[in-house]
């Protein structure tokens, strides 16, 4: 997909009319989705993505910012010719489909936040403060999470992707290929040091009532109560969600629980 300043990686599939749209977090890349998206090919358009900086997309040094990144979403629709198209986004991928929502909500019929805290809200803070989530001011610092990670790849990723759930062996192989490019390192740890400007962002958007239907889906494993649902009532006019067995990493260790729940909620959007 091309836009004026960077190309986007996504593969598409499915038999159905109705486009859905795959986001992935950090440090994963379209393949995360690899569990989902054939469940959801039967009924759905299925696009997933490369975010920015990220697999094959286009590495800029900046516009790491999740305002901004929602705009390679809404110029990928434009090149797809989607008028509306459903958004389901695990981890940072998320906040990103919360601010394309919020800027063009005749856009999306739906998105699904999937086990990440919405920058600019209270359980945010909270959580960006817990042992669990250390990684995000370690990421948001300049040039040193780059310093101690090069190199020793294999041993970050890993520990770090088994620190906050069971996860499938390929998707942490996966994660170590991709990563270890220094260029798709340096723009997933600008992913967390753009939070600053996300949560000034967020402020903004949430100060008027969000309209598009909401679905927030968090594992249980690491915050065993509905954070996505209590956090975004006050700001969203129809949110719904519920707490999966599963802990961060719900795309590959629970599908069937997620698509579960994706698909009643899809159909009626």
């Amino acid at each position: 997909m091309t836009r004026s300043d960077v190309n986007l990686k996504y593969v598409r599939g499915g038999s159905g009319e109705t486009p859905v749209i795959l986001l992935h977090g950090w440090p994963q890349r379209w393949t995360s989705w690899r569990k989902v998206m054939p469940r959801l090919m039967k009924d759905f358009d299925v696009i997933a993505v490369d975010l920015r900086g990220i697999g094959d997309s286009d590495k800029p040094p900046a516009g790491y910012e999740k305002k901004t990144m929602a705009a390679d979403l809404l110029a990928l629709m434009g090149e797809l010719e989607l008028d509306r198209a459903h958004i389901v986004a695990h981890d940072i991928g998320a906040m990103i489909a919360f601010a394309f929502a919020y800027q063009w909500p005749d856009r999306a019929r739906s998105i699904t936040l999937i086990d990440a805290p919405m920058p600019g809200t209270e359980i945010f803070e909270t959580i960006r403060t817990h042992p669990v989530c250390w990684h995000f001011a370690f990421h948001a610092a300049p040039e040193v999470p780059e310093a101690l990670t090069r190199g020793r790849e294999e041993y970050y990723y890993d520990h770090f992707m088994n620190s906050v759930g069971e996860i499938d062996e390929q998707e942490i192989i996966d994660t170590i290929h991709t990563y270890s490019d220094p260029e798709t390192a340096t723009a997933g740890f600008n992913l967390y040091r753009s939070f600053a400007q996300d949560v000034e962002d967020n402020k903004e958007f949430m100060q008027e009532t969000l309209k598009v239907p909401v679905l927030g889906l968090n594992g249980g494993k690491n915050f065993n109560f509905p954070f996505l649902v209590d956090s975004l009532s006050p700001f969203v006019e129809s949110v719904e969600g519920k707490v999966l067995d599963a802990g961060h990493w719900i795309p590959d260790t629970n599908p069937e629980e997620l698509v579960g729940e994706l698909m009643p909620f899809l159909s009626k959007h």
